[in-house]
């Protein structure tokens, strides 16, 4: 799935217009906070005001950004890097670059614990996930999971990590305390992606980029409970509540749309249009949802309440990743 995703950026780097000029400290004021995308074909983050829906900055990274996140008090942004040995570290307020950490290869998604005192990262080329003490900016250990692992998240209670292993279709469990361990790896469907939970921890919802699916896990019985259809090459996930109440919003990479499926039925609730390559999707407080279009270089901005598109965003070459980051 890797080799699909990096043939379509390798394929679409042209595109709408680039972002403004860096920010100014003022525009950090806005109350409702920034999304943060990792612009993988311009080496660039790219920042969104929330309130005002204007690109409001542009941050030089290293080589191939591939995913963006922010730590848990807003003070900084973390960002993988596809093409170097490292992960680098910015400060929320100034936009600076405070630090970065050698993982020895290369980096693709990447989660915090709900406390911050630890970020898990991805590394599809290692089929590793790196351990990361992010106060002291220290590479603690490395985990052997499956093969290319991609899509990583922290269980909401903090007891388990999820990774997503697009090459082998499985599934893999780590339990996080007192030491990260790995306590299971099961098949999932095709080409698993990313991996979302609901709100109490007691379902994971995975991607299936190639089994145009999202498989339903049961955390506590560590199986499959049920199948989602999607749309087409599904890859990132998040809940967001509108549309009737608190739905799954799907971004189909191969229909060009978000689904929007009540979880509890499995329906199809919604279909809102993005644009080409639609890749990631986050919600923010405000109540508008943010869509990232690799192929179009550009972010789609959706209202929550009823999916109507608010506007179309020009930002920096294959938009990938994308993160809420509220104020600091």
């Amino acid at each position: 799935m890797l080799l699909v995703l990096l043939l379509t950026l390798a394929a679409c780097d042209g595109g709408g217009a680039g972002p403004a000029t860096p920010a100014t400290p003022a525009a950090h004021g806005s109350p409702d906070g920034r999304i943060m995308t990792a612009d993988q074909g311009a080496n660039t983050v790219s920042v969104i005001d929330v309130a005002t829906n204007r690109v409001i900055g542009t941050v030089p990274t290293g080589a191939s950004p591939h995913h963006v996140v922010g730590t848990p008090d807003g003070r900084e942004f973390w960002v993988t890097l596809f093409k170097e040995n490292r992960i680098q570290v910015f400060d929320s307020a100034t936009l600076k670059e405070i630090g970065s950490v050698d993982l020895g290869g290369s980096s693709d998604d990447l989660t915090f614990a709900p406390d911050g005192k630890r970020l898990y990262v991805s590394m599809g080329q290692d089929n590793m996930v790196a351990v990361i003490d992010p106060p002291a900016r220290k590479l603690l250990t490395k985990i052997a999971v499956g093969r290319i692992p991609h899509g990583i998240k922290v269980r909401p209670d903090g007891a388990e990590l999820y990774v997503t292993n697009t090459a082998d279709n499985t599934l893999s469990i780590l339990t996080l305390a007192p030491e990260p361990k790995l306590a299971i790896t099961f098949r999932v469907g095709a080409d698993p992606f990313e991996v979302t939970f609901d709100s109490d921890g007691k379902t994971a919802y995975i991607s299936n980029f190639l089994g145009d699916s999202v498989s339903m896990i049961d955390t506590a019985a560590r199986q499959i409970k049920g199948t989602i259809k999607s749309g087409k090459q599904p890859a990132m996930l998040a809940f967001v509540p509108g549309l009737g109440g608190t739905l799954l919003w799907i971004a189909n990479t191969g229909t060009q749309e978000v689904w929007a499926v009540d979880p509890a039925t499995r329906k199809l609730v919604q279909r809102i249009p993005a644009g080409g390559g639609v890749h990631g999707v986050v919600p923010t407080p405000a109540g508008k949802v943010y869509i990232t279009n690799t192929n179009d270089n550009t972010v789609t901005v959706v209202t929550a309440a009823d999916g109507k598109v608010l506007a179309t965003l020009n930002v920096g070459t294959n938009p990938n990743g994308l993160s809420f980051v509220p104020n600091p």
